[in-house]
């Protein structure tokens, strides 16, 4: 039985649904590091609401440090203080390269040495054996399975953080495209946490495009509010590309896969030659606007592709953590 600890400030994101999913699936406990340890008067912890169905308790770090089979889930600087306290052997994921990039993770770098590590992707493995000499345990991402509703197929969707490594760009000049050419119902519904930063600086200040015209915001940290999201969308759009990362899963993949949506990723994600994502087989893949609207525009049938990529849910659904 492994104690999760919860390490970093986002709400929304990767880290968080992985947490979540690991929480719900296999039924472990999710702390949060606080200044002090929350109980009640009868000495039962008092649990806040994480989402998606999880419940945390705030437990002070000399309190964490006692716990037995202590896993990070994800850790961001606001938490990197607290690093040095964790016993040895301590299990800490890391979710990509960015993590251990620049002088600002060292706090990170220093203890890869002395803690468990477990990487979720193929890249990212052999990024910390080439760079730090450090080896990882390779596991897949769990995935919990929710109750969902049947897929209508009417829609695209995203489903990521409105981010510079998401390419949100892309989507925003496609659906502008589709506008231009009378195909309305053919753009993307776009959902997720906005990089603030990426907005104004990069959308509206560089690009000059407008977020606003095809944002329908966050959606709550809820399946049954993913479900209705997802229940509806032919097509998935996510055109993530991180340097160093790339060919394997991310949860708004496999969300995706599960409720039956098709994937339309970056070519650039999907280059490795160890993707498990194939172009026209289980996945399309483009790498500009233009590619985009072509395939929306086609509205292609996806049947085939759909149970195809059903395969890739398996090990994910089986894997154990």
């Amino acid at each position: 039985m492994m104690n999760l600890i919860y390490m970093a400030k986002p709400r929304f994101g990767g880290w968080v649904t992985f947490t979540a999913h690991l929480a719900r699936k296999y039924n472990y406990k999710l702390f949060k590091i606080h200044t002090k340890t929350e109980v009640k008067k009868d000495g039962s912890p008092v649990l806040r609401d994480y989402g998606y169905g999880v419940k945390y308790q705030n437990i002070s770090m000399k309190d964490a440090a006692k716990l037995k089979n202590i896993m990070i889930t994800a850790i961001d600087k606001n938490y990197y203080k607290y690093l040095d306290d964790f016993p040895s052997k301590t299990t800490l994921v890391i979710h990509d390269p960015t993590e251990v990039k620049g002088k600002s993770t060292q706090p990170v770098i220093d203890n890869l040495h002395r803690f468990k590590i477990i990487t979720i992707r193929e890249t990212v493995k052999k990024h910390l054996k080439t760079t730090f000499n450090i080896k990882s345990q390779f596991k897949l991402h769990p995935f919990y399975e929710y109750d969902i509703t049947k897929n209508t197929g009417k829609k695209a969707v995203a489903m990521s953080r409105i981010d510079f490594d998401k390419h949100t760009d892309i989507i925003i000049n496609a659906n502008n495209i589709l506008i231009g050419d009378g195909k309305e119902d053919n753009i993307v519904d776009i959902y997720g946490a906005k990089n603030d930063l990426y907005v104004f600086h990069r959308l509206q200040n560089k690009l000059q495009l407008n977020l606003d015209d095809f944002y329908k915001g966050t959606f709550k940290k809820d399946f049954d509010d993913l479900n209705e999201v997802l229940s509806d969308a032919k097509f998935s759009i996510d055109l993530s590309a991180i340097h160093n990362d790339g060919g394997g899963s991310q949860y708004t993949f496999l969300e995706a896969i599960y409720q039956g949506a098709v994937l339309i990723l970056n070519n650039k994600w999907v280059e490795n030659k160890k993707s498990v994502f194939k172009d026209k087989y289980n996945c399309f893949v483009v790498k500009d606007e233009n590619d985009l609207v072509k395939l929306l525009k086609k509205w292609p049938n996806v049947t085939k592709m759909r149970n195809n990529a059903k395969k890739l849910l398996e090990p994910h659904l089986d894997v154990e953590w």
